[in-house]
């Protein structure tokens, strides 16, 4: 189990009181606006625009339904964890209600529906077809898991999968990704020795060579052309634990920015955003980050970062994540957006960026979900 995974299911469960008692939007300083683009949305993560200005959003969805129903999977030392099929994408049209696009993927979740993982990574270049991800391995299924025949079987048959998905709705497998990651993990145990194998694909990014994926749990930089894996860099670990690299952009340079929330047990200030082009050794581009999990450029080339909680990943209450412009080679990212809730994905559209927020919150608190997309506009 990836580190992400294990640090969220832990200590959301411990925050639903605070997260239910919670629910008030970011406070902006006097020269940024924010709106509420969307609301009601199931646990949303990565955001993605096309060339019409409809934003897609993955939703994690909140595991079994109802929630809490179909609990098979042990979960490592916290509450078991629940299964089911209620992650996806949603479209907004123009700043209309959200539309479920994509529906019935597969969803890990605390009892509660907190802390989900599923559909997480969402991208499209152009005019093509949207790509979306679902985290996870079936290899980190357990053989001895029984419950509902048919819900078992699907979450085993999606689960680390890379989907494309057509205007309609339909969608294919391109790749096990997750799969792939993990048997590489497992024959480069020596990487990261307390955790490997494992394997997370957790975001994506459609390029005209191929699908880009990030896996937060074998730490990797994964290709994906005509249906093959490639992994193309690994991240080394930070003092403690691992990289758990989360966020993927294209520069206007041309090189990838990718952006880590890193592991559980290091400090404020240790998430690291590398830069990566094509013949070149990676290179650590900026510094002094904290539990990045969304990152990206605006229209006018300015480098963001999402900030799940400036107390670290394994400290997180409500109110304690940000949004950060990060300068090149900097090692102390400027402070946009400050008290978000559980951020997670980004994404950018004209003078605007957009962030999703409330991304683990829990299903079972009595008013359905509450994950939102805020629009802020510096």
């Amino acid at each position: 189990m990836s580190e992400i995974r294990r640090a969220s299911i832990m200590c959301a469960c411990a925050s639903v009181a605070a997260l239910c008692a919670a629910m008030v939007l970011a406070t902006a300083s006097s020269a940024v606006t924010v709106t509420t683009v969307a609301s009601g949305l199931d646990n949303p993560r990565a955001l993605a625009f096309n060339p019409e200005g409809d934003l897609y959003v993955a939703e994690a969805g909140h595991g079994s339904e109802p929630a809490g129903s179909f609990c098979p999977l042990p979960g490592h030392g916290g509450p078991p964890e629940c299964i089911g099929l209620t992650s996806g994408v949603s479209k907004i049209e123009h700043g209309g209600t959200p539309q479920r696009v994509l529906t019935g993927k597969i969803s890990i979740a605390g009892p509660d529906g907190s802390a989900a993982t599923g559909i997480d990574g969402v991208s499209l270049h152009e005019w093509g077809p949207l790509f979306a991800v679902a985290t996870g391995a079936s290899d980190l299924i357990p053989s001895s898991a029984t419950g509902p025949p048919g819900v078992l079987a699907e979450v085993k048959e999606q689960i680390g999968r890379l989907f494309e998905v057509d205007r309609w709705g339909h969608s294919r497998i391109v790749a096990d990704v997750g799969h792939f990651d993990f048997n590489w993990s497992k024959e480069h145990k020596e990487l990261v020795p307390e955790q490997f194998p494992d394997a997370n694909p957790y975001a994506v990014l459609a390029t005209p060579e191929g699908v880009w994926v990030i896996d937060a749990a074998s730490n990797t930089l994964d290709l994906v052309r005509d249906g093959k894996v490639r992994v193309v860099e690994f991240f080394p670990s930070p003092p403690v634990s691992d990289a758990v690299p989360t966020c993927v952009s294209r520069g206007p340079d041309g090189a990838l920015y990718v952006g880590e929330l890193t592991g559980g047990g290091n400090k404020p200030g240790s998430s690291v955003v590398w830069r990566i082009e094509a013949g070149h050794e990676p290179e650590v581009w900026a510094t002094g980050l904290t539990a990045v999990t969304g990152c990206g450029w605006d229209t006018d080339g300015e480098f963001y970062a999402v900030e799940f909680s400036t107390l670290g990943f394994e400290s997180f209450t409500p109110e304690t994540g940000a949004l950060v412009r990060v300068l090149p080679h900097s090692a102390s990212p400027v402070t946009v957006l400050s008290k978000l809730s559980f951020p997670g994905g980004f994404a950018s559209r004209g003078d605007a960026v957009y962030l999703s927020n409330w991304s683990i919150a829990p299903a079972s608190n009595g008013k359905g979900p509450t994950g939102q997309v805020l629009r802020i506009t510096p």
